[in-house]
């Protein structure tokens, strides 16, 4: 399945490990994307390829 260009803002409760869109439940991949400032850490459904941004930055 590809991959979707769009980046969903998630905001995390006690534990965010099934993603959203497809389901899938064995958590994510990450990815780093440069940012002003740093990095944003992006969490990748490694099924779907849903791309999530938890606030985290580096």
């Amino acid at each position: 399945m590809k991959a979707s260009e769009e980046i969903v803002k998630i905001k995390l409760g006690e534990e965010f490990r099934i993603c959203p869109q497809c389901g899938y439940e064995l958590g994510f991949h990450s990815s780093f994307l440069r940012s002003e400032g740093g990095y944003r850490i992006i969490l990748i459904c490694p099924e779907c390829g849903a791309r999530y941004d938890v606030g985290w930055r580096m």
